[in-house]
């Protein structure tokens, strides 16, 4: 039992120490595999003594399921972050590509907005000279 939870301890400081010395972009994510991984381990050690080896192994798989949900709480948040920053990219892409289109109502008042033109009595310009092939 002893050897068991020992090697457990060593391998948690070994995936923590490997976590921290690694370069990566999100460092929460890294903090809590490295913080989870040293609390397992610590609970470990502090149970060992006084609890059943069962309970210290029970101990150790309740840390890690917590972790786990954290971590994976973590990834969530930041791939609905990712899906909302394409969503906009789409939209804002979309808007650009297509001009903007005016409704119905307002073709139909443009068209009535425009003057109907009337002959009006005096004769200017070319109205002035009469068809051709009818005579004047």
């Amino acid at each position: 039992m002893i050897k068991l939870l020992i090697w457990l301890m060593i391998a948690a400081a070994v995936m923590a120490g490997v976590v921290f010395f690694k370069k990566t972009e999100n460092k929460k994510k890294t903090y809590i595999v490295a913080v989870g991984s040293l609390l397992a381990a610590a609970v470990a050690l502090w149970m060992q003594g006084s609890f059943a080896w069962h309970m210290s192994l029970l101990a150790i798989l309740g840390l890690s399921l917590v972790t786990a949900l954290l971590f994976m709480k973590m990834e969530e948040r930041e791939q609905q972050e990712k899906e909302r920053l394409k969503q906009e990219r789409k939209d804002r892409k979309k808007q650009a590509v297509e001009p903007p289109k005016l409704p119905k109502a307002e073709k139909e008042s443009e068209k009535e907005a425009q003057p109907i033109r009337e002959k009006s009595e005096k004769v200017f310009g070319m109205e002035s000279i009469g068809p051709v092939g009818k005579g004047n």
